[in-house]
């Protein structure tokens, strides 16, 4: 009777873990580029290749070559449907005179609604074109539901004040409270 309640247990266990399970697995940006995969842009700034119990996931940051103007930032999350990668989000980010700077090394993975989907937190800045070294915003982009959701602070206020997009409070609790902390952490300038 013990072993059967322990084998239980331990069973409920590893189901609970491989549910909640997040894979990120290391791409080599310029193998990427060379691959063929369908992202538009022609240079791979970050790329990301995260598995879930539920799906498979490319997510693709590029831009056109270098000094193109207008800067255009293409975000791209791709999935495999029918053994074909096809794109479920994207985005492109473009403002007269900003650059875009995604910050690889700043980023989250997580499945906080334990749905076996990804949730994730990608951070880029805003710089003006003339001149990189001055940063003028910090923004989370937050990818939940195949959709874009964004934070944004500025230097203006030393990054004291907050703005959502206008979709950011149709998020679950539980995803803006694991944003919040992310958030919270991060030096922004």
């Amino acid at each position: 009777m013990i072993n059967q309640f322990a084998a239980v247990l331990i069973l409920g266990f590893s189901i609970s873990l491989a549910h909640a399970q997040i894979t990120s697995i290391s791409v080599n940006k310029a193998n990427f580029e060379q691959s063929g995969f369908p992202y538009k842009g022609k240079r791979v700034l970050q790329v990301e290749h995260i598995t879930t119990p539920q799906e498979d996931n490319y997510i693709v940051f590029s831009k056109e070559e270098r000094h193109a103007d207008p800067d255009h930032l293409y975000i791209q999350q791709f999935q495999k449907i029918a053994d074909k990668w096809t794109v479920v989000a994207e985005d492109d980010v473009s403002e007269k005179g900003i650059v875009t700077s995604v910050w690889d090394a700043r980023k989250s993975f997580f499945d906080a609604d334990k749905d076996g989907k990804l949730d994730a937190i990608f951070v880029y800045s805003r710089h003006p074109k003339e001149d990189m070294q001055k940063q003028l915003s910090c923004i989370a982009l937050i990818l939940y539901n195949k959709k874009f959701y964004r934070l944004q602070a500025d230097h203006d206020d030393g990054y004291q004040k907050t703005t959502y997009s206008d979709n950011y409070g149709q998020l679950p609790e539980v995803i803006k409270i694991q944003i919040a902390n992310f958030w919270q952490k991060l030096d922004k300038d």
